[in-house]
């Protein structure tokens, strides 16, 4: 079977690069999102135990939902084009094992008929040899 390093697609191929994204990982700077609070402690507001009492949703922001997005259409691209070649692959192997399975059949095949063939024509030989040796002792009687 062979194999060609060329033929496999690199990442970059199947999957267009994307643009620029905003660098999450980096840290927050002080007073980007909220500012400090002008008391010294903090009082809830009076609906904060109606609040606590649902669960958490995790926000949904544009930017992750286009993430999520990217990541479906990165799972599907490349496994659509794992599936495209794991069907060439196998197919060429189950071709490349009949062949063989074929010929060793074959071979086994024609030394059963070659077999066959010469135990008939032996046993032919014979039982002509044995009438006309019958026949033959037969008018010198």
């Amino acid at each position: 079977m062979n194999h060609d390093d060329n033929s496999i697609p690199l990442l970059t191929e199947i999957i267009p690069l994307a643009p620029a994204a905003p660098d999450y990982t980096a840290p927050a700077q002080p007073g980007a999102f909220h500012t400090q609070p002008a008391a010294a402690t903090y009082q809830a507001p009076a609906t904060a135990p109606l609040m606590a009492s649902m669960p958490a949703i995790a926000p949904v922001t544009p930017a992750a939902e286009q993430y999520r997005q990217w990541e479906q259409e990165i799972r599907e691209n490349v496994l659509q084009s794992l599936l495209e070649r794991v069907d060439t692959v196998l197919h060429q192997h189950l071709q490349d094992q009949m062949a063989l399975a074929l010929d060793h059949l074959s071979d086994i095949v024609m030394q059963r008929v070659k077999e066959g063939l010469r135990d008939a024509l032996t046993e032919t030989v014979e039982r002509a040899v044995a009438e006309e040796m019958a026949r033959f002792t037969s008018s010198k009687m």
